[in-house]
């Protein structure tokens, strides 16, 4: 261009665009890092990101995310064991169930492994949780009648059911074979959505010693003092046995006998994970650190909604006479050494070894 002519600024845009090609192809360097840069910004373009996240609105937004009130240190330390995405299997079958069922006929039921965090779903779900269909005057008026001591505040006329028929803790093979209460004989198996409650492995076995429930191995170890979790000795599994017949008011199933309790938990959770009919698996991470999201998400699955007049509180008290209630439950779980601390080494090898990894996996778990 002769020299003193106008450039356009189309002209002028392109003779600077072919002179940085230039300057490109003559620095691998200066190309790589030009191509960097165009990545970085198209990809903030495309997903609205801000130039930069301060570390102090990390940290806000981290505190945001979460449905309980902690400290940013502990906040950090859930984010890191168990992530800020909720996950619930089996969300996908919901439709299924609320076109298959009529509504004035759904019922919802907790269900869980001991030491889950089956009362609190059920006391969630309880309090907030309204199914279609249902009288709910007379519900009202059945939990006026409920002393408020009552260990179970179930009222079956509201759909929310304190255990699945064949009750909360046991094999879903007893579906349809056990009913545990005469209340329950007679209601059809397919009308129950189970809301089936899962802990981390390795904190759920430490809560397996705290509280064995009907392990009765667990229950000598109290007593005597033996160490806990004792899952192998002398390169042996250390056999489990589950006694559920304690209660003799309940219809139970036989007794069983795990080779370890890490068997058991494997067994107990592939055989829910497995099934086929419409059922939810819950994290109880979930539930401990987003009570109101997951509240809200299972009433919706069985076409429920939000109670009117009821504005969500935190369930702080202890859900049984044994538990640590929400700041306890919140520290133990929330760290990462407390997580583990009970274990020997050759325990700790034998979990990891033996721990179901399709399960461990798919429900977003760590090994330490």
């Amino acid at each position: 261009m002769p020299p003193g002519r106008f450039r356009s600024p189309r002209t002028a845009k392109s003779i600077g665009t072919n002179r940085a090609l230039l300057l490109c192809l003559r620095s691998p360097r200066i190309a790589a890092l030009a191509l960097f840069l165009f990545v970085l910004f198209s990809f903030r373009a495309i997903n609205n990101l801000p130039a930069s996240v301060s570390p102090e609105d990390q940290d806000a937004n981290l505190l945001k995310s979460l449905g309980v009130p902690v400290g940013i240190e502990l906040a950090r330390d859930l984010d890191k064991m168990y992530g800020r995405d909720i996950f619930i299997d089996g969300i996908d079958r919901c439709e299924r169930f609320r076109s298959s069922v009529p509504a004035k006929d759904r019922f919802v039921s907790a269900a869980g492994m001991y030491n889950t965090g089956t009362h609190v779903i059920f006391s969630y779900l309880d309090k907030y949780c309204e199914l279609p269909g249902k009288d709910q005057t007379k519900v009202k008026n059945a939990r006026d009648k409920l002393r408020k001591d009552a260990k179970i505040q179930e009222v079956m006329d509201s759909g929310i059911l304190f255990e699945t028929y064949w009750g909360k803790h046991k094999h879903v093979t007893d579906r349809g074979n056990v009913v545990t209460l005469p209340k329950y004989e007679g209601m059809p198996v397919d009308n129950l959505l189970p809301v089936v409650m899962i802990k981390d492995p390795f904190t759920w076995l430490s809560s397996m010693c705290r509280n064995p429930y009907n392990w009765l191995e667990g229950r000598h170890y109290l007593e005597d003092g033996t160490q806990c979790p004792n899952l192998v000795e002398n390169d042996e599994p250390v056999p489990v046995n589950v006694i559920y017949s304690m209660r003799k008011d309940r219809a139970q199933r036989p007794d069983m006998k795990f080779d370890s309790l890490v068997h058991m938990y494997n067994q107990w959770y592939s055989e829910w994970h497995d099934a086929k009919f419409p059922r939810l698996i819950v994290r109880y991470e979930d539930l401990l650190l987003h009570p109101e999201e997951i509240t809200n998400r299972v009433c919706t699955c069985a076409g429920g909604h939000w109670s009117p007049n009821h504005p969500f509180e935190l369930v702080s008290q202890k859900a049984k006479k044994y538990g640590t209630g929400l700041e306890g439950a919140l520290a133990r779980y929330g760290n990462a050494t407390k997580r583990i601390e009970d274990f020997t080494t050759a325990n700790l090898e034998f979990a990891k070894r033996h721990l179901d990894q399709k399960l461990f996996k798919k429900f977003h778990y760590f090994l330490p």
